[in-house]
């Protein structure tokens, strides 16, 4: 196997990862999606109430649909160091709000593993010639 057949996988990997976490966000119970209710509620809760109801229920919608968008865009090969660098953001925001407090260690070693892997990966992409 050759590097480019690797990188293939990875990208594969990582989109339907997070295509699955953008349509679980958008659609409750549906792949074990919390739906947009819950993740605006959330996200009112990890400090953005004053965004007010509407606000938190918008940015949340927009988060799912750039997650979804990221995915997709590994999927289908384009923008690949946009996509990667945001994911990475992602996965380092959920690591700050939601997994460091828990303390649940494993989680939080995968989210970090999660978030260098894509960093890496979005340096590489841009890195190229």
């Amino acid at each position: 196997m050759n590097t480019k057949t690797g990188n293939l996988i990875i990208r594969i990997g990582f989109a339907l990862l997070f295509i699955w976490g953008g349509l679980e966000k958008f659609f409750e119970g549906f792949l074990g999606g919390v739906g947009l209710q819950n993740m605006a509620d959330f996200l009112k809760q990890s400090g953005l109430a004053f965004l007010g109801d509407s606000g938190t229920y918008a940015l949340g919608a927009l988060l799912a649909l750039l997650e979804l968008a990221a995915g997709i865009m590994l999927l289908i090969n384009k923008q690949k160091n946009y996509a990667y660098a945001f994911l990475a953001f992602i996965i380092f925001m959920a690591l700050v709000l939601v997994h460091i407090p828990s303390g649940n260690w494993m989680n939080i070693m995968i989210h970090i593993a999660l978030t260098t892997t894509l960093a890496g990966l979005a340096i590489n992409e841009k890195e190229k010639p």
